[in-house]
């Protein structure tokens, strides 16, 4: 039997592997520990959650960002917000023209259906008080066009790891706490992992397949490693080419967000838990255009539990808020070789708001927010507004400089190893690496631009559409 190693353990490379295992002899490798051995770290886990990576980047000139993906076994699944939601049409459509036949619309759906049966992902409760203001005040608005009811991964109040779902019907070996140094590429075919466990040993891993599935960082960063990418900017960092592909890291997109935070009344504040925060905080959202009419460019998330945690155990007395994305953000961002030392972290700039549409669009979001939980479906749970008043709302120039102070990012990175037939394309609809044999992207790196929603449920049909074709 062939052997595939699949790097990365989260939410495709899980699917990949699973999938794979009754054609080959499946090794799993994901820098991370199983989940349930996370829960204390050690030293070199000190700068962030022992489950997740610290990745220091640019949102934008002035404001630095640390990207924390998971680094668990299970991936982002373990640590993301839980909700999962499917892709918009638009999405469909991107991904066909750049995709293929695999990536049909009503291909992608009946894989999704699969997902979704398989794992048993439910809607989330629509019950909580939030939840009810929420949609109340989008039909109000002349809005419930784009209201959207999400499912949740959260069971219990903890995300379900998609790890958990690994049931195979052949061969598959999971290495954890493992780092893949490089991709070992002999004569235009990849022969070879390179790896180095928690001890600093180093093994060479052959293979017939190897499936790269790192993540929107993690992906470019261990090709630009292996000597794949632009050749230019891969010999000015001293590591020598092996393909040039200029499109590695060189225009990805995420979800720009701002949380727009509210008091609680007093009788809200008084509210102990609810069973609905069994299903997690995310149980529904609304999406817009960028001038405040339906569309897809902006989404309005409802949260209904406050964002510190210990905060949720026993009173409500701290804020709430509502996290405005934009979702069809205009500028690009890169991922680029910062040296030649092998797990040397690669240099991140987001490059937000450096468009006026996307800055535009951001304002439009933000008085929309404002706006519902102003609103008399609202009166009854929300005391005010944290830190954003009338004047700051009406100014452009200032609501800018209040979005910049509060700016995040919603770890949705998409874009890093784009598929596609144009110059800067690095795979192809299968996910095969142009101009390498054996090699394949399986995960968000290869969807074209950040998706219309939230990318869980992506993530998981990348690794499927992927691993069917193999």
């Amino acid at each position: 039997m062939q052997r595939a190693v699949v790097i990365g353990a989260g939410s495709a490379g899980c699917v990949v592997a699973s999938r794979l295992a009754d054609r080959y002899d499946v090794v799993l490798i994901e820098a991370g520990r199983p989940a349930d051995a996370g829960a204390v770290g050690d030293a070199h886990d000190a700068v962030a959650h022992p489950q997740t990576w610290a990745l220091p980047g640019q949102l934008t000139a002035d404001r630095r960002w640390t990207a924390m993906p998971g680094r668990v076994v299970g991936g982002s699944s373990v640590v993301n917000g839980g909700y999962f939601v499917a892709p918009g049409e638009s999405d469909l459509r991107d991904w066909h023209e750049a995709g293929g036949d695999a990536w049909e619309p009503s291909r992608v759906a009946a894989q999704l259906d699969e997902i979704t049966t398989r794992w048993g992902v439910p809607l989330a409760p629509q019950t909580h008080p939030i939840a009810v203001a929420f949609t109340a005040a989008a039909e109000a608005s002349g809005l419930d066009r784009g209201l959207l009811a999400l499912r949740t991964t959260v069971a219990d109040g903890v995300p379900r790891n998609i790890a958990d779902e690994l049931t195979p019907r052949g061969s598959l070996t999971v290495r954890s706490n493992c780092r893949v140094l490089r991709i070992e590429v002999d004569d235009g075919r990849a022969v070879a992992v390179d790896i180095a466990d928690a001890e600093g040993e180093r093994e060479l891993i052959t293979a017939d397949e190897i499936v790269v599935c790192a993540g929107g960082f993690g992906t470019p960063r261990l090709l630009l490693a292996s000597g794949i990418g632009p050749a230019d900017q891969l010999r000015a960092a001293g590591v020598h080419p092996v393909a040039d592909l200029p499109g590695v890291g060189a225009a990805f997109s995420d979800h720009p967000t701002v949380w727009v935070e509210w008091m609680p009344t007093p009788e809200f504040a008084a509210t102990s838990a609810r069973p609905e925060d069994a299903y997690g905080a995310f149980p529904v959202a609304l999406q817009l255009s960028a001038d405040g009419g339906p569309g897809e460019d902006l989404e309005i998330l409802a949260c209904t539990q406050p964002p510190d945690l210990e905060a949720r155990a026993e009173t409500r007395d701290s804020p709430f808020g509502v996290i405005v994305g934009l979702q069809r953000p205009r500028t690009r961002g890169t991922v680029a070789v910062a040296s030649a030392r092998l797990l040397a972290a690669p240099r991140i700039d987001y490059r937000y708001l450096e468009d006026a549409r996307d800055r535009a669009a951001l304002r439009t979001g933000v008085r929309a927010a404002a706006g519902m939980l102003r609103s008399a479906p609202f009166a009854g749970l929300v005391a005010g507004l944290v830190d954003l008043d009338d004047l700051t709302l009406r100014d452009d120039d200032l609501l800018d400089g209040w979005i910049r102070e509060r700016l995040g990012s919603a770890a949705h990175t998409c874009g890093s190893a784009p598929m596609g037939v144009d110059d800067l394309a690095v795979v192809d609809g299968a996910g095969r690496v142009r101009g390498i044999a054996g090699l394949r992207v399986a995960d968000a790196s290869v969807l074209p631009r950040v998706p219309s929603r939230a990318p869980a449920a992506a993530a998981m049909l990348v690794g499927a559409i992927v691993a069917d074709q193999m």
